[in-house]
């Protein structure tokens, strides 16, 4: 398994690191926090520089590539912390279509993914409930009945993947927005989710009996890869704060206690990087990924905890203050550790995989 880059990832990585570079400054990120969390000029110049039709074939005016791009940008988004709603719009929404959706899905939606224009993300998550067996039903035509919580980009989509139980097990669907209420569900991160209500909402049917599976794995994934981003950056903020602050006439980084913590978040990075890399690129390849994107969502969640509290911890009392960066990588960290399951979960998921293992 080789972890290089091709050309077109590094493409991809340098076209992303670029625009979220010179798009989000603290002012502008700032106006997003205290706004909606949607930076829609920052999300326009991402559809005119072709990032949103990352995953999207050629045939439908995307750029034809995998996952493994789209782990690239959703890495640099987390070290921008982009107020963009790429995990639900792209990697929940886009690639679900993409990976299992019918030809006429694909034709009526890619389009308006690639422009900007239409965001289709996933409700997936229940209140109490198991994603992998929802408590949401499906009726054999389709009309569906439930409740669906922490929908990313919820207030902003125009169609939603549904994941509900039908007659023949758990299945997703394709729902207009018009046919479902929606309230907003505000977060830690400024960032708000939405609450969706279905009441006999009807719903087309996407992929098959293989397709919510797939789609749990590659939005876990995605949120690994955000949080790889997001613990790289308040590392590196981390890094060049020891080296300027001073104690005792000496810059703090200089201490021992001080190298350590920060090397104990490089190796907690460093495994973040390495445990997503392999599930991102079993799943491009369509092979069994379950235990290793089970792996790399949990190092994703405790490592990723571990890292921010470590760079709080060194930067004293600046760490929490708004004014300054680290805030952000902090509170985001939090949120993408709960994101479709934490470390706990995935533990116990990778336990029972592995005693299913015949012997």
């Amino acid at each position: 398994m080789d972890f290089t880059l091709t050309e077109e990832q590094t493409s991809v990585r340098s076209l992303a690191a670029e625009l979220f570079r010179d798009h989000c400054t603290p002012e502008a990120l700032r106006a997003a926090e205290d706004g909606d969390g949607f930076d829609r000029g920052l999300w326009s110049k991402l559809a005119d520089a072709g990032l949103l039709g990352t995953v999207v074939p050629e045939e439908h005016g995307g750029l034809g590539l995998g996952v493994v791009e789209l782990a690239v940008l959703l890495e640099e988004a987390g070290r921008a912390a982009a107020p963009v709603p790429l995990l639900g719009a792209l990697a929940l929404g886009a690639a679900t279509l993409v990976r299992h959706g019918s030809a006429a899905q694909q034709a009526a939606l890619l389009p308006g993914i690639v422009a900007g224009t239409t965001i289709v993300t996933a409700a997936l998550v229940e209140p109490l409930g198991d994603e992998d067996a929802p408590a949401a039903t499906a009726t054999a035509d389709g009309r569906i009945t439930g409740t669906k919580t922490c929908v990313p980009a919820g207030l902003h989509a125009t169609h939603f993947l549904v994941s509900a139980t039908s007659p023949h097990g758990p299945r997703l669907y394709l729902v207009d927005a018009s046919a479902v209420r929606v309230e907003r569900q505000d977060t830690i991160t400024y960032v708000p989710e939405a609450l969706v209500l279905l009441d006999d909402a009807p719903g087309e049917l996407v992929g098959d009996a293989s397709t919510l599976s797939d789609v749990l794995q590659v939005g876990a994934v995605a949120v690994a890869s955000l949080a790889l981003g997001n613990a790289d950056a308040a590392l590196r903020l981390t890094a060049e704060y020891t080296k300027t602050r001073e104690q005792f006439g000496h810059p703090i980084a200089h201490f021992q206690a001080v190298g350590q913590r920060a090397a104990d978040g490089f190796i907690d990075t460093r495994t973040i990087r390495l445990t997503t890399l392999q599930a991102v690129w079993l799943l491009a390849q369509r092979l069994p990924a379950e235990k290793e994107v089970a792996v790399a969502k949990y190092f994703a969640s405790d490592a990723g905890q571990r890292v921010v509290r470590g760079c709080a911890h060194l930067h004293g009392g600046m760490g929490v203050s708004r004014e300054y960066p680290l805030h952000r990588y902090y509170l985001a960290a939090k949120q993408l550790e709960l994101t479709l399951g934490g470390g706990t979960r995935q533990l116990v998921k990778l336990g029972r995989l592995l005693a299913e293992e015949p012997v």
